[in-house]
């Protein structure tokens, strides 16, 4: 049986509706992002939504196209929360969950920001949780950054930030698979569990409202007009960028052309 990893955020609800749905043909098991790349590392799953980052520091990888998890411009839960001026943050705590955005982060912070703050792994935070921070900001992600920030915190959204500086969506996730596995047309299933998703996001949003006690029309705008899932030409060129400046900035020592699975 095919075993599927993916991360149990809001944003994957609609990618796996219809395959929740329908037979289960697959194993499926979830976990933060950082634990989903674990998986996918230590062969415990054969396909997975994992962090986009963890596709350039493995030449092993090729991405099953098309799902992804995108967004061009504010995608809301993926937030620095910061009470000093960003220009003079030295220390942030950054949640533990991530890998991405925790590259993101210092891309952000050295190109717009001209600062190389000191990065701590945090223990798992909600918003909460915040002033008892003993870091000038915290990088949240996910859908405990859905809420409001408590006073004296400002947010900078990194998706956000990331389009003013370089025009193009931020691809967070996609699917990716070992070179040469046989998926026996998952990734064909995977598309049509997203489609049969998206057009049922009012269902999913009040869903995601009531488990999380969220409003039904924060999630709902969230899931249909922040996120962006399928991996087309802009999202591609994101993806390259985010590779580059990951590179430029010292996180990795070379750069990945994209690579899909069956070429």
């Amino acid at each position: 049986m095919l075993r599927f990893g993916c991360h149990d955020f809001i944003n994957s609800m609609p990618i796996l509706h219809g395959l929740r749905r329908g037979g289960r043909d697959f194993a499926l098991s979830l976990g933060k992002p950082s634990a989903v790349a674990e998986m996918l590392r230590g062969r415990k799953v054969d396909i997975a939504m994992a962090p986009a980052i963890e596709y350039l520091r493995n030449e092993d990888y090729v991405i099953v196209p098309d799902v992804c998890i995108a967004a061009r411009g504010a995608v809301g839960s993926v937030n620095l929360y910061h009470r000093k001026p960003l220009s003079e943050v030295r220390r942030i705590a950054v949640d533990p969950s991530s890998l991405t955005s925790a590259a993101l982060i210092r891309i952000m912070m050295e190109k717009c920001f001209k600062a190389r703050p000191q990065y701590t792994p945090a223990k798992r935070m909600s918003l909460e949780d915040l002033p008892r921070a003993e870091a000038d900001g915290v990088l949240l992600i996910g859908d405990e950054a859905l809420g409001e920030p408590p006073a004296g915190y400002e947010a900078l959204d990194l998706s956000e930030q990331w389009l003013s500086m370089t025009g193009l969506p931020f691809v967070f996730a996609v699917c990716c698979a070992r070179r040469g596995a046989e998926l026996g047309g998952f990734g064909e299933a995977l598309c049509a569990s997203l489609a049969e998703g998206l057009a049922h996001i009012p269902e999913i949003a009040a869903e995601a409202a009531r488990k999380y006690g969220l409003p039904k029309a924060r999630v709902e705008a969230y899931l249909s007009r922040n996120l962006r899932y399928r991996l087309g030409a802009e999202e591609r060129q994101g993806l390259k960028r985010f590779f580059a400046e990951a590179v430029a900035v010292g996180l990795w020592p070379k750069e990945r052309e994209l690579e899909f699975h069956g070429g």
